[in-house]
């Protein structure tokens, strides 16, 4: 059977001439015929730490923007950074560099300050079709966000000014989100304040019909709601309602602006995953829901998964400095035949047409690597993403064969 697989990418496969993010589109172009009418596209690769995958993502949002009429870029990043970092990408007020001190690790890299520079850049020259910037996860609420909405209640409903305040009261974190996540958590009972976080929300959606002041109420109960919980074992971050607030806010922008939105992010989180399971040793795998299948279920066609995946290379992890040798893909790994000899760079869409062995193949339970923050390249197969088929999984597969280390931010 890998011969017949390997005949049928080839077949279906366009070649990927480079990828360098500033370099013509002329090989990525087929792409788009693949898209349909998806209004939201997910993306990533199985690791953060990968220089040429992120520049293939920068080259797909160069190619979505300009000729796919895709308005909005979204991060899996503090929902109050993406604020600001839209302010930069929109007027150039801001430091990029210094902003991105604040995102994930994985975020503070030479190739995600390369993505908001072109983004700037482009919309310098269209300023009647600007691209925005929007993050959508809601770890890290700065105070900036209480306040943006207290000052329009102040204005919008004078008479409720005061009420919402004394909610808000005890609720912002000051200066330092890092420790009142810390003191919200050691409260013996945290359902008083996750019940005024909402609250509140509901208060600013009686007194104003501004989409954004209430969407940013609700990031800031989706804060309490996300560290409203114990350390489980099967779910010690609580990545269930990450996932869950990841799709929602992602729906929200969408819907409220009508904009197409495309998603930065890693195939963990894009893929149509209903019983994604992750494989991160020494912890053990955990299954749940993950945003692309909550997308899936909720936009439909609309909603299309692109992975990106690699053979072998260097990778950098966000844990730390250290780069890491990955050897080429062991054959229990799905990028083991994406990775056959007489295959390049290339990207095929998986819905093609497809002899009977293929069509098992795209069919069957798979593993696609995922490389977290702690890595063993002694181990490389055990880290790895499973719960369901390639076919389910993604809707097009955009495979480079040697990677090297992503480049943080100095």
């Amino acid at each position: 059977m890998p011969g017949t697989l390997v005949e049928w990418i080839n077949k279906v496969a366009h070649p990927l001439t480079t990828a360098d993010p500033t370099a013509p589109l002329d090989d990525l172009r087929p792409l788009l015929g693949m898209l349909g009418q998806a209004s939201v596209i997910g993306y990533g690769a199985g690791t953060r730490g990968a220089h040429e995958l992120f520049t293939l993502q920068t080259r797909i949002a160069r190619l979505l923007v300009k000729e796919g009429g895709f308005r909005v870029i979204a991060l899996d990043q503090n929902w109050t950074l993406g604020i600001r970092l839209d302010e930069f990408v929109r007027t150039g007020k801001g430091d990029p560099r210094a902003l991105l001190k604040n995102a994930e690790p994985f975020a503070n890299t030479e190739e995600v300050l390369g993505l908001l520079e072109w983004m700037r850049d482009f919309n310098q020259g269209h300023p009647d079709q600007l691209v925005r910037l929007v993050c959508v996860s809601p770890h890290a609420v700065e105070q900036s966000a209480y306040d943006e909405v207290v000052a329009h209640v102040r204005v919008a409903s004078p008479a409720h000014t005061q009420e919402l305040e004394e909610l808000y009261a005890e609720l912002g974190p000051g200066e330092d989100v890092a420790a009142h996540v810390a003191r919200f958590r050691s409260l013996p009972d945290r359902r008083a304040w996750v019940g005024r976080a909402r609250t509140a929300h509901d208060l600013v959606a009686r007194v104003t019909d501004d989409a954004w002041t209430i969407q940013t109420a609700r990031v800031i109960s989706q804060f309490y709601e996300l560290h409203d919980h114990d350390a489980l074992l099967e779910d010690p971050l609580n990545m269930a309602y990450f996932e869950r607030s990841f799709a929602e806010n992602l729906a929200w922008w969408h819907r409220c602006t009508g904009h197409k939105v495309l998603w930065w992010t890693s195939s963990s989180h894009s893929a149509n995953g209903p019983g994604r399971a992750i494989s991160f040793p020494p912890a053990p795998a955990r299954a749940l829901p993950n945003a692309g299948s909550i997308l899936r279920e909720d936009l439909g066609p609309g909603y299309t998964s692109i992975g990106l995946t690699f053979h072998q290379g260097e990778l950098a992890t966000y844990w730390g400095s250290k780069t890491y040798h990955v050897p080429s893909a062991a054959p229990e790994l799905f990028e083991s035949t994406l990775g056959a000899d007489d295959l390049g760079d290339y990207f095929f869409d998986l819905r093609a047409e497809q002899p009977p062995a293929v069509v098992e193949w795209l069919g069957q339970r798979a593993r696609f690597r995922a490389i977290g923050p702690v890595y063993d390249p002694d181990n490389d197969a055990a880290h790895h993403m499973t719960g369901g088929s390639p076919a389910e999984w993604f809707d097009v597969v955009v495979h480079h064969r040697h990677v090297t280390p992503a480049r943080p931010l100095g």
